[in-house]
């Protein structure tokens, strides 16, 4: 029986996969009945340690690991302890995990991969967390140091701005500051129907104190007496230097003209009062001028006029007296007369400046020189023509030294567009009869020639029909016209010459005056006497150029009664030397479209 039951049990096991494993029989004392594999029953082979087995129970299972020959078994047992025997099952430990190792490889891999991806990204999240936090640090400072830029900004501004209001010498305010802050000021007394005193005030004899103790004394001086007039202001009341010995205040506030009067008669004491400069006494004194508004003017400007005429009454009063405006007073003058006190300066400022007018050649219809006019540009008044000045300057005498100025300036000027635009034009210069008379007139303006290298067909003069009359005058202009330096007759028409002194001197152009101009319209009759002056001068062989051109029509006529060159607003305008490059380019096109 025991055999037959060996036979069918090993039948059975003929289907099971045991690789190098092995199923045992064993008995209730775990002794070996019998053991096969894969191949059938196995007889001898090596020794299998005794399995320990419960001996109580209806089914007892277990599992264990044991050594065999070398290797590792696995083995896992089922007994019934009632029926006295266990079946056993022991396999390699290479053999249960080999089905395993493909997959274990691949899973270490995918592990291994899935391990460095996470720490890829764990490096990446903590260097771009570092990233961001160095930026966040950086802006912080920035921001930091934003702040503090914007705090030393403003500083600067605060400072640059008390800087652009504030007269560096004296401490008051500068004159644009001041008109700006007593412009509201009048604006709102205005309102309260109260009064605003303007008082304008020059120092007598300062400019012999400064030329004669030297301009840090002078400086002193102005210090001091801008620290007197500011121990005097009342809560409101401001004050500014306006420039060299000018100074002003605004009184506001509740005051009637009898406390305005007063408070001037007590400025004047106050700034008539000995000086005591670096160990040196100096007396001076004011001359002021008083404005209030409304009765003299409504605005800052009208009262600052007012003023200043005022002032210049005091002046000529004498020394150390103060004038209340009316309207008797001539404003006029007092402008002639500041013009006349700042062209010393004017002239060491370099303050003068000269516009140029293009003249075209009427048959070519192209640009062959400029006319040179001067303008002055007054720190105060701004830009100044001829007319408000040049009187002043030959009243005066400033037009001599006017004059080579303005030579200076023009040959400066033809000296810098030669360098950068290689333009080689000529300038004509208008001169006044005064400085032709001037014996050193000739070599003055050829030696201002040679300083700048030019030769002298860049150079034209003109001249007026007086300056024909006078002696010494037409000596100079022999010796200019000897040197090769071209002469116009300016303003021809206008005067008491006619052609009979042509002869005397030695022109080479006639300029006809815009007055005669302004008569041509359409016909061709519209002005005999420039057709007439044009036929004479061609039969004197001279070039006949026409002055204040407006029109078309007028170039027109002009051209077919055969004048030469033409200037005048139609062709083109005075403008400044750094106009004139582009406006040669565009004139250029404009006669090629034409």
């Amino acid at each position: 029986m025991i055999e037959l039951d060996i036979a069918y049990l090993a039948g059975l096991l003929q289907n099971v996969e045991l690789g190098s494993g092995f199923i045992q029989i064993l008995d209730s004392r775990g002794d070996e009945w019998m053991r096969a594999n894969e191949s059938g029953i196995v007889v001898g082979g090596p020794q299998v340690p005794k399995v320990q087995i419960a001996a109580e129970g209806r089914v007892v299972t277990g599992e264990a690991t044991m050594e065999l020959a070398g290797e590792q078994y696995q083995y896992v047992f089922v007994t019934r302890p009632a029926n006295g025997f266990t079946v056993s099952v022991a396999q390699p430990y290479y053999e249960i995990f080999a089905p395993l190792t493909p997959g274990q490889n691949k899973q270490l891999i995918a592990n291994s991969v899935m391990t460095l991806l996470v720490f890829g990204i764990v490096f990446w999240l903590i260097r771009s967390l570092t990233g961001q936090q160095r930026v966040l640090e950086a802006l912080r400072l920035s921001e930091r140091n934003n702040q503090q830029l914007i705090e030393r900004l403003e500083t600067e501004h605060a400072r640059s701005s008390r800087a652009a209001s504030i007269d560096h010498l004296s401490g008051l305010f500068n004159r644009r500051q001041f008109l700006d802050v007593a412009d509201s000021l009048v604006l709102e007394q205005r309102r309260q129907r109260k009064l605003s005193t303007m008082l304008f005030i020059d120092l007598d004899r300062f400019k012999s104190i400064n030329d004669s103790l030297g301009h840090h004394i002078g400086d002193l001086l102005l210090q001091a007496v801008a620290g007197r007039i500011q121990r005097m202001l009342g809560k409101g009341d401001i004050a500014a230097r306006f420039g060299g010995d000018e100074f002003v205040v605004l009184l506001v506030g509740d005051r009637s003209e009898a406390d305005i009067e007063q408070w001037a008669a007590a400025l004047t004491a106050h700034l008539s009062a000995p000086y005591m400069l670096e160990g040196t006494e100096l007396n001076t004194s004011p001359s002021i001028g008083i404005a209030i508004s409304p009765r003299d003017g409504q605005s800052i400007d009208e009262l600052t006029k007012c003023a200043d005429a005022a002032m210049y009454s005091a002046k000529k009063a004498g020394r150390g007296q103060y004038r209340f405006f009316d309207q008797s007073l001539n404003v006029s003058d007092v402008e002639e007369f500041h013009l006349e006190q700042a062209f010393v300066e004017a002239l060491k400022n370099r303050e003068f400046v000269l516009h140029y007018q293009p003249q075209v050649c009427l048959e070519a219809m192209e640009i062959i020189g400029y006319e040179a006019l001067v303008r002055w540009q007054h720190p105060g008044f701004g830009l100044l023509y001829p007319d408000r000045f040049i009187p002043v300057a030959e009243k005066t005498g400033f037009v001599v030294s006017l004059g080579m100025e303005v030579v200076r300036l023009a040959c400066a000027q033809i000296s810098d567009w030669q360098q950068k635009h290689g333009i080689s034009k000529p300038v004509a210069v208008n001169v006044s009869p005064i400085q032709l008379a001037q014996p050193g007139f000739c070599k003055d303006v050829l030696a201002t020639l040679a300083d700048y290298g030019l030769t002298t067909d860049l150079l034209e003069l003109e001249i007026t029909e007086t300056a024909m009359l006078e002696g010494r005058a037409v000596e100079s202009l022999h010796c200019l016209k000897a040197a090769g330096i071209r002469l116009s007759l300016d303003d021809f028409g206008t005067g008491y010459a006619g052609f009979a002194h042509l002869e005397a001197v030695p022109v080479d152009k006639l300029k006809i005056d815009r007055s005669l101009i302004n008569r041509i319209s359409n016909s061709h009759d519209d002005s005999p006497i420039v057709s007439s002056t044009i036929i004479l001068a061609k039969r004197m062989a001279l070039k006949v150029v026409a002055e204040g051109v407006e029109t078309r029509e007028q170039l027109v006529h002009l051209k077919v009664a055969g004048c030469d060159i033409a200037q005048g607003y139609h062709l083109g305008r005075p403008m400044p030397a750094e106009k004139i490059p582009e406006f040669l380019r565009t004139f250029a096109e404009e006669e090629a479209r034409a």
